[in-house]
């Protein structure tokens, strides 16, 4: 079976779809952590929202790519693409995890600090497990 079949089902269809509020949420939690580190004044509430919406994204992400894994499993469809590219989503979720909660206990510029480096490290990593199918980036395009 092919790749492009097995993105014709419910869960590679979500996994696939998800990625853009994936993509959203994490410009839009980088964009206000960077605002933060260069000067604009702390809102709490935006900054906790911000980072907790790209967390749930990723949970989301993560959790509709381990149940399409599964399936495409069932069906003697994973190959070594797709192994790196579920490691490295789990290890996005193990770094972006515990970099939000140590977030939360730092004072603002630390805080927007530690807020970069957990997107763009989960991100990054995304970008490299997305490398790592067939197809490659031209799959976000």
């Amino acid at each position: 079976m092919t790749s492009e079949y097995m993105q014709r089902t419910f869960l590679g269809f979500a996994h696939s779809g998800w990625r853009w509020i994936v993509i959203v949420t994490a410009v839009i939690a980088f964009a206000w952590a960077l605002a933060r580190l260069l000067g604009r004044p702390d809102n709490p509430r935006l900054t906790r929202l911000s980072m907790l919406a790209f967390t749930i994204g990723m949970d989301m992400q993560v959790l509709f790519g381990i149940l399409h894994f599964i399936e495409r499993l069932s069906q003697n469809a994973v190959y070594d693409g797709l192994w790196i590219h579920l490691a490295l989503g789990l290890v996005a979720l193990g770094i972006l995890h515990p970099l939000t909660v140590r977030a939360r206990r730092q004072a603002p510029k630390a805080q927007a600090r530690t807020q970069l480096l957990a997107v763009m490290a989960s991100f990054a990593l995304v970008f490299f497990g997305v490398a790592a199918l067939i197809g490659g980036l031209p799959r976000w395009f």
